[in-house]
């Protein structure tokens, strides 16, 4: 009798998202996200392993490896496995926050590998204050949205609680073209207009956040900097004239930047900040893990980051634009461009940024996740969540990104950043600016 045949994995294409984020990482700069808790007391990691491997069952991308391919390929593709081979979980022990602080730049020094699955990383360092839970998430596997979801649905199963999904296939969804791409001839105009405004602009440089120190080591460093609850309610009331949180977190690292260039001697002109915009449709806007999170540059004149409130109203303007004009969408539709390339071509495309002299780079990135519904308490002794931490890669000359987060009722500012950008002491000089232009 034959033997059996066995059915071949699961197959999806990667998005276009997935593809830019898997074609920018690298050995010096890792593309991962960086996700984050904390908590109060002590992690059972024989309660944590198996709550990770019931998370990846709910989550397809989760237990998802890059297929094998060829350079005239035209598209990647991930496989899904059935079940977890392993759980990729380390255990650290830490005697202090210094220790924790290494414990997370080792983790984050590297990127997950994709040639098995699964495309994530967890590590549990235990501090003298509790546990710090961290997920490393291959970029091209997920954004900031799908980190959280997917970190709560880890602690949901490890607190035994239900994880509810929505009634959408994960899979069936992924189209980036039907989500965010031009669906009109008036769609193609727009968008057109505001690339050309955005080319005009390049007619004045992109200031440059000036480099402290000599640190020429690959991967980053992380400064985290926390708000009280009344803190977090002086940054809201910056809000005005329609203005959002956002709009206060964008504008205030314009002018850290403005000033912190001041101080290093150095000229602050037109200030580009990256800005991830969530593409998920409101029916599952925090639901799925995966990438649905385009990129715009809200841009800033030198005169508009001269004080706060000038910053604040002209990223709010400028943030409003977008919204309306749906420009989140111009991303999506320029790697649609170039869904014909070869995975050879694509995988040479971020070398032309530096071929047209970084010009197109902007100044630095800022990604919110707004405000994040509470996590559950996870009980057995391990307390519950009473701290959040999230940032962005980035790859120099954009040296610096600022990811932020609110969790019952406070802020959590985590400030990545290349070595060679910033070294230790300069990291912690700006994160102090940042906060007390915030507060200030």
């Amino acid at each position: 009798m034959p033997a059996l045949l066995e059915p071949p994995p699961l197959s999806v294409p990667l998005n276009l998202l997935d593809e830019l984020f898997l074609n920018l990482d690298g050995p010096d700069a890792p593309w991962g996200v960086h996700f984050e808790v904390h908590v109060t007391g002590r992690i059972d990691p024989a309660r944590l392993t198996p709550a990770i491997a019931a998370a990846a069952r709910r989550h397809p991308i989760a237990r998802a490896r890059l297929a094998s391919w060829r350079k005239t390929d035209l598209r990647y593709r991930w496989e899904i496995a059935d079940e977890l081979d392993h759980v990729p979980l380390t255990i650290v022990s830490c005697a202090d926050e210094t220790a924790v602080a290494a414990a997370r730049e080792r983790l984050f020094g590297a990127s997950p590998a994709l040639e098995v699955a699964p495309p994530f990383a967890v590590v549990v360092a235990r501090g003298p204050a509790g546990d710090s839970i961290m997920l490393n998430l291959h970029h091209g596997a997920g954004d900031g949205i799908g980190s959280v979801r997917f970190m709560r649905s880890i602690l949901r199963a490890y607190a035994g609680e239900p994880d509810p999904l929505p009634r959408h296939d994960a899979l069936a969804v992924r189209d980036l073209v039907d989500i965010a791409g031009a669906a009109s001839v008036d769609d193609r105009l727009v968008r057109a207009r505001a690339l050309g405004r955005h080319a005009a602009r390049q007619v004045v440089p992109t200031t440059r956040l000036a480099r402290h120190g000599r640190d020429a080591r690959p991967g980053y460093g992380f400064e985290l900097v926390s708000f009280s609850a009344a803190e977090t309610a002086a940054v809201a009331r910056h809000r005005t004239d329609g203005a959002t949180v956002n709009d206060v977190l964008l504008a205030a690292l314009a002018v850290a930047i403005r000033r912190w260039n001041a101080g290093q001697k150095r000229q602050a002109w037109r200030i580009a900040l990256s800005m991830p915009v969530n593409l998920r449709p409101d029916a599952w806007r925090t639901e799925i893990l995966g990438n649905f999170a385009s990129y715009v540059t809200v841009s800033l004149a030198s005169w508009e980051t001269r004080d706060l409130s000038r910053a604040i109203a002209a990223t709010a303007e400028h943030t409003r634009r977008i919204k309306r004009e749906r420009l989140a969408g111009m991303v999506v539709d320029m790697l649609a461009k170039s869904a014909g390339l070869s995975v050879a071509a694509k995988r040479r495309l971020p070398e032309l940024i530096a071929m047209t002299g970084d010009v197109v780079v902007d100044t630095a990135s800022l990604s919110s996740l707004g405000v994040i519904d509470p996590f559950p308490a996870l009980g057995h002794g391990a307390g519950a969540v009473d701290a959040v931490w999230f940032s962005p890669p980035s790859r120099m000359p954009l040296g610096a990104g600022i990811g932020a987060a609110t969790l019952e009722g406070r802020l959590y500012v985590t400030l990545r950043h290349r070595h060679p950008q910033l070294d230790q002491p300069g990291a912690q000089a700006f994160a102090e600016l940042y906060r007390d232009i915030l507060l200030g």
